[in-house]
């Protein structure tokens, strides 16, 4: 989620403004859970600010509310917005804690996405601690239940997750299945970032089992539309790997052409060391005459 532009923060803070106004008149005349929900509501606001700090104290003072009133479901919201909010300070242990106790509360509203979005935030959190094994099963968890709902889209990005922690195993075939699986599911939505993401890491994990044919058509994809979303990391990224696929399928000159463009994207980020390497491999092309 990118930090939202000035148009968007004066919009949100003027949401903030009426929702306490709101909430002024709810602590008089709403019910605990009236009340529990207009602090949640709030307390969003305030995370899409990545105003953190007032998000836990809305969200604590949700749960008090919530609990008075017996309401699970609002207990269930609080508890994972508080996990939120812990996961962003780097409190992954803390956050784990809040996050298992709304899982339960979810499951016992029958809440299937809830609960799913609330076991895959406890996999990006034993993630972080390098508890990779874990996190996997969290995914798997969460990956179930989004089945259930066909919630295709959170789908996808946990098959992306789940292949990317197969990446950093070696284990390439299963990687590979995942992000097969991801990429038309991706197709279907609205979010090109995943979609580039998912074409780059199914044309990497390809590459890495030597399918460079198989590879170069997701790879292109991918440098094409981080081109157009100008994320010159990732396309520099997706541009080294596609030259390496067009090298080992003997399309030299395709690889100089990636090789060429990633040099000034390298270059960009200061990444001199990079940018010797690559010389380098155009200054063998040149004495190979291509």
């Amino acid at each position: 989620m990118h930090p939202p532009d000035t148009a968007e923060r004066a919009h949100i803070t003027e949401a903030i403004q009426k929702q306490q106004n709101a909430l002024a008149s709810l602590r008089i005349t709403g019910s605990p859970s009236e009340v529990g929900q207009g602090l949640v509501s709030l307390a969003e606001l305030h995370g899409m600010l990545e105003e953190h700090a007032q998000s836990r104290e809305h969200y604590e003072e949700a749960l008090g509310f919530f609990k008075t009133a017996g309401n699970k479901p609002g207990q269930a919201q609080a508890l994972f917005g508080l996990g939120v909010v812990k996961a962003y300070f780097e409190d992954h242990r803390g956050a784990i804690e809040h996050m298992a106790v709304a899982a339960l509360l979810f499951n016992e509203a029958r809440d299937r996405d809830g609960e799913a979005l609330t076991r895959a935030c406890i996999g990006e959190s034993l993630r972080a601690l390098g508890e990779s094994d874990a996190a996997e099963e969290k995914y798997q968890e969460a990956l179930i239940l989004f089945r259930q709902t066909r919630n295709t889209e959170r789908m996808a990005r946990l098959l992306l997750d789940i292949g990317d922690l197969r990446m950093a195993k070696a284990e390439y075939e299963p990687a590979r299945k995942r992000f097969l699986e991801a990429v038309p599911l991706l197709e279907q939505g609205e979010d090109p970032e995943a979609l580039a993401l998912g074409h780059l890491l199914l044309g990497e994990s390809e590459g890495l089992l030597g399918h460079h044919d198989n590879a170069r058509p997701h790879l292109l994809r991918a440098v094409e539309a981080y081109a157009e979303l100008h994320d010159h990391v990732y396309e520099a990224r997706a541009r080294w790997d596609l030259g390496l696929s067009c090298y080992y399928l003997q399309d030299l000159a395709a690889a100089r052409e990636q090789f060429e463009a990633v040099i000034p994207l390298y270059d960009e980020q200061g990444l001199r060391d990079d940018v010797a390497k690559v010389k380098n491999i155009l200054a063998h092309f040149t004495a190979r005459g291509v």
